[in-house]
């Protein structure tokens, strides 16, 4: 399940609590951000011990500072707090999905 923030504040705590978190910060009129998100949410399912997350930048524009997400869709994986990978504008899901699967087993298993 994807859930969608609607602060910086709550996107920190999750960040720091969850041990793996996967965040999209996109835009609402983005296409391709869109598109993605059906595949988030079956990365979600396929991998319990993850957190995805989402965040409208136009909405809370402190993202662009915090996160420095200055494309649509960036997605931004981090493990025990720390950004691990960052993958902006043009990018495969196959590769989001192999690094989420690689830290997964490290974390994990």
């Amino acid at each position: 399940m994807i859930i969608n923030y609607q602060s910086v504040d709550a996107i920190k705590q999750t960040i720091a609590e969850a041990p793996l978190v996967v965040a999209l910060f996109s835009d609402l009129g983005c296409n391709v951000c869109l598109a993605i998100t059906p595949e988030l949410e079956s990365l979600s399912e396929d991998y319990p011990n993850i957190k995805v997350i989402s965040a409208d930048v136009e909405t809370i524009k402190a993202l662009v500072g915090d996160y420095l997400v200055f494309v649509y869709p960036t997605v931004i994986i981090f493990a025990e707090g720390k950004e691990t990978r960052r993958f902006e504008r043009v990018f495969s899901m196959g590769d989001i999905e192999a690094t989420v699967s690689r830290l997964n087993d490290l974390m994990f298993e």
